[in-house]
């Protein structure tokens, strides 16, 4: 096996050296890009693509043999033409001419490529929902155009078969396996346990509506990877909506009911800040089917869509070195999925406000990050806030010594007073908040208790602490990325430590939890979520 596997590798390093020359390709080509996925290398040459997949084997996935690489190739082509004109042109072949290999010519085929035409980058719905650009009325035709794909989809024996309880059910279950050697690391051990044991009491529950569900024709040959990256905006009609790069590997990932596919779509939106979309677009998708029953399949699916991103991301993490600026964006990738997966599925008990405090280097951030979206709170920074309130941009580095410039105290009260205020108005609307800041003065942990006893919800501080050696490493490393908008350096920790200790001190009536994070932020998050008091969203 460890031969195969390096075989493989020293295969794809061969691949990837020789496409990348210019003098590869049947064309003129000017410049050449490359993205690499868990499943597949793209070659962007100019205003074509080139799409090669690995030799590997997932389980769900199996591409470890030529003939299945090229098998596939093909289905691709096949399948993805339902969605998209003029995009995927041609299976050809990868042979070696003298020693190198390249896109043309006569010789041993040693692989195969899907050629496509490359579709503009900011075109991708995904960069105008990033961006901020999308025109709103695409989501209508996207809504039309899915309900009419839906509609004239393969349906009955062959395809119904992966729309019952159990089929899905499988899936769900395939992935909890497949992530279990992240639990500890990525994923925080109740998130695992909450994903299967509550899908397994979802599918007991609704055991006749899955059942009804195929008696409908509800149980489509669909896309099975429908997200915002694979849908090319090039035009407001249904028509020039093109929907690329579907699920051609696997039937079972690709057929069954049409809320897991519309699911993954609801999720990205989600995943992208865009609750609002996401809400709209099922609403959209129902009327246009008349499928009452779509929104709640759609919301407990996109638990399954969710976790399947952060299995995908969590497998990328086996080929990044961790000292690769790629690895930690890529950890953060997998961590908002599983906690966006978990904001679906549960929520605490009564809203609730969070203070997650300690001193500058302890962690907060990521730990309140995590806890927010975990939870589908709302989440206010410190950092954040003050440099908003100072007019100064939240990127900005600009350090000082502890208590002046933008520290100094009145700053400092009103950051403190606008984060409760934050806090108030989720709290008023029965969603629970999460405070972002040290909280080392006594008044403003005080303040947040009368905030949470007046307005009758519950509180909790959790204090973040870490020994100084590894705050000293984290502020170092905290110091050189440009996205972090906290100014504090270990001069200012050293600070804090002195006026106030090591520890925050107990107040009355304030509940307070103390975490170690020197350790993985999922054990940490699992610490929090199994002290409190949750509830079922589904």
């Amino acid at each position: 096996m460890v031969d195969q596997e390096a075989a493989a590798r020293e295969h794809m390093a061969r691949i990837i050296a020789d496409l990348s020359r210019t003098e590869a390709y049947p064309h003129p080509v000017t410049e050449i890009a490359i993205e690499e996925t868990h499943a597949s290398i793209v070659f962007l040459a100019d205003d074509l693509v080139y799409k090669i997949k690995k030799p590997v084997n997932f389980g769900f996935l199996d591409f470890s043999t030529l003939e299945r690489r090229r098998h596939f190739c093909h289905e691709e082509i096949r399948l993805n033409r339902r969605l998209s004109q003029g995009v995927y042109l041609d299976v050809v072949p990868v042979v070696e001419v003298g020693g190198r290999l390249q896109l043309f010519g006569d010789g041993p085929e040693v692989e195969y490529a899907v050629k496509m035409n490359r579709l503009p980058d900011n075109q991708m719905l995904n960069y105008l929902i990033t961006s901020g650009t999308v025109d709103e009325r695409v989501f209508p035709a996207l809504a039309d155009r899915l309900a009419a794909f839906y509609r004239e989809a393969a349906t009955g024996p062959g395809v119904d078969e992966w729309g019952t309880a159990e089929a899905a059910h499988f899936s769900i279950r395939e992935n909890v396996e497949q992530t279990q050697p992240y639990v500890g690391t990525i994923i925080a051990p109740v998130q695992h346990r909450l994903i299967d044991e509550m899908s397994a009491r979802f599918f007991a529950e609704h055991e006749e509506l899955f059942r009804e569900r195929i008696a409908a024709g509800r149980i489509r040959e669909g896309h099975g990877d429908l997200h915002l990256a694979h849908i090319c905006v090039q035009g407001l009609r249904p028509e020039e909506l093109q929907i690329i790069d579907c699920v051609e590997f696997n039937p079972r990932l690709r057929c069954g009911d049409i809320a897991v596919d519309i699911a993954f779509l609801a999720m990205d939106l989600d995943y992208h800040g865009r609750p609002d979309l996401s809400r709209s677009l099922v609403t959209m998708l129902a009327e246009r089917l008349e499928d009452d029953d779509l929104p709640l399949l759609v919301h407990f699916f996109s638990v399954y869509r969710a976790h399947v991103r952060n299995k995908v991301a969590c497998f990328r993490l086996d080929e990044i070195a961790p000292e690769l600026p790629e690895y930690v964006a890529v950890k953060s990738e997998a961590e908002r999925y599983i906690d966006l997966a978990t904001s679906y599925l549960v929520e605490p008990e009564r809203p609730t406000l969070f203070l997650v405090g300690g001193l500058s280097g302890t962690g907060k951030s990521v730990i309140a990050y995590r806890l927010a979206r975990a939870l589908g709170a709302s989440l206010s920074s410190s950092d954040v806030v003050r440099k908003e309130i100072a007019g100064r941009p939240v990127q900005s580095h600009e350090p000082v010594p502890y208590g002046t410039g933008i520290y100094e105290p009145s700053l400092t009260a009103r950051t403190y007073q606008e984060l409760l205020d934050r806090a108030r108005t989720s709290l008023t609307a029965g969603r629970s908040a999460v405070l972002d800041a040290t909280f080392l003065d006594p008044t403003w942990r005080e303040a947040a208790r009368d905030m949470a006893a007046e307005l009758g919800v519950d509180l909790l501080l959790i204090e973040c602490q870490a020994p100084p050696a590894v705050v000293e490493e984290r502020l170092a490393r905290r110091s050189g990325l440009m996205a972090d908008p906290s100014e504090a350096d270990w001069a200012v920790y050293q600070e804090q430590r002195r006026r106030y200790g090591d520890v925050l001190a107990p107040l009355e009536n304030v509940p307070q939890l103390t975490l170690d994070t020197n350790r993985p932020s999922a054990q940490v998050l699992d610490d929090i979520l199994t002290h409190i008091s949750l509830r079922p969203r589904l």
